[in-house]
């Protein structure tokens, strides 16, 4: 605990005057920062929700006590499904009749289905019930959620906590490495533009703001394929860049607004041709 309130003294200041003030909320959205920590803050939060004794913090500690739930994604995405199963349990009577915490890691990996299912329960709270919302970032997370959120920004982002997976890395390679179609590559990785595509919407952004960066000298991190990244700045400026960083922004809110996926996706790369031309 001394640890996490010296690194994130804020939100822990924050999180405990809320308790003694009597003004806890039904749903938080912790982002940014360091996984690690944003998951021991959900865990003081239980703590401080359910009580601190001896017995309560071990069984949270030990993610053990019956009246905290984490959810993470099945795969690739948190599903409907499990947003499904978790209202089941929030519609249960909690043990001893105390508040019931429920945890979603890895909630900007949600599907839409899944991230419209939430909202429902968001709209509607229910008594004695707390969600915490982890993500890594909030943008890609439906506005109508993060609206109805209590949003704490943890500070100090790790290189390590953003992973872009050999899969998405290899669309990247294909469009920008090796030119190729983006409607063929959509179409030879469906599932990829089917189940994750806010996720590699977001990737491909801060993918573009590393070429930016490489471009004005301001340096880059480890998270993409120096060859790829070389290849994009062989074919980019500054302008063209902040036409695609809008363009890529664009289409996540308008998949956010229930676009049609493939229409969303034809624009994004007019937009794209139009942005080198």
């Amino acid at each position: 605990m001394d640890d996490l309130q010296m690194k994130q003294p804020d939100i822990i200041n924050f999180l405990t005057k809320s308790l003694q003030d009597d003004r806890l909320v039904h749903a938080y959205l912790f982002f940014g920062g360091n996984h690690s920590e944003k998951i021991a803050t959900a865990k003081y939060f239980a703590k401080l929700v359910l009580g601190n004794d001896e017995v309560t913090a071990n069984l949270v500690d030990n993610n053990e006590h019956a009246n905290v739930i984490t959810i993470r994604p099945d795969g690739k995405n948190i599903k409907k499904e499990q947003i499904v199963f978790l209202k089941t349990e929030i519609s249960k009577k909690s043990i001893e009749n105390k508040s019931k915490i429920y945890v979603i890691d890895g909630a900007d990996k949600m599907s839409i289905s899944a991230a419209n299912s939430l909202l429902k329960f968001l709209e509607e709270p229910a008594p004695n019930i707390h969600i915490i919302l982890i993500a890594q970032s909030k943008e890609v997370l439906l506005p109508t959620i993060t609206s109805r959120t209590v949003n704490l920004n943890f500070k100090g982002q790790a290189a390590a906590d953003f992973e872009v997976s050999s899969e998405m890395m290899d669309i990247m390679r294909q469009l920008e490495f090796e030119k190729a179609s983006p409607q063929l590559v959509c179409a030879k990785n469906s599932s990829i533009f089917k189940d994750d595509l806010l996720t590699f919407l977001n990737a491909y952004q801060r993918y573009y703001q590393c070429v930016m960066d490489k471009i004005l000298g301001i340096g880059h991190n480890g998270y993409f394929d120096q060859d790829v990244l070389a290849q994009s700045m062989a074919h980019n400026n500054i302008k063209s860049c902040t036409k695609k960083l809008r363009a890529i922004l664009e289409a996540t809110r308008s998949l956010q607004a229930n676009m049609n996926v493939q229409l969303c996706m034809d624009k994004l790369w007019i937009e794209f041709e139009r942005s080198e031309s």
